[in-house]
């Protein structure tokens, strides 16, 4: 597992524990798990929709003598809810996990978060809202240049 699947997986496991997810399913999007069709109750896919890593010094102002590798990610969790419920407690539910990403990130990486608004999925026959969320962190060792 890379780098930033093992954050991405820290911070959705911390935010499944709050007390607000209680009735929300997370799967890993695109993944070979099944999902009924269609959802009963609420269901968030992860997944990460972009990545990059860049080699420098910690931010730029680190001595050369510290190095390391810089990762961004941007994820992408998509909340279902049943169509015949009309969206009933969706949009509550993100502002919930907006909330929650902040408790989540114990070690403060998301840089930037935000919810689209309601859109409808006929595959699954339900309404939907993307979060997004950005993560920034380095993985550092000390050492000469």
């Amino acid at each position: 597992m890379t780098p930033i699947h093992e954050q991405t997986d820290c911070v959705i496991r911390r935010l499944k524990t709050q007390e607000s997810m209680r009735n929300v399913r997370f799967v890993r999007a695109f993944s070979d798990e099944n999902i009924e069709t269609p959802i009963h109750g609420f269901l968030a896919a992860v997944s990460i929709i972009s990545t990059s890593q860049s080699q420098d010094f910690v931010g730029g102002l680190a001595s050369s003598g510290v190095r390391g590798c810089m990762y961004t990610a941007e994820v992408e969790i998509r909340v279902y809810s049943p169509y015949h419920e009309n969206g009933n407690g969706l949009s509550e539910l993100v502002s919930a996990m907006l909330t929650g990403l902040k408790e989540a990130d114990e070690e403060k990486l998301i840089t930037a978060a935000a919810a689209s608004s309601i859109e409808f999925d006929n595959e699954l026959n339900s309404v939907f809202r993307k979060l997004c969320f950005t993560m920034e962190f380095c993985l550092c060792e000390e050492g000469s240049a």
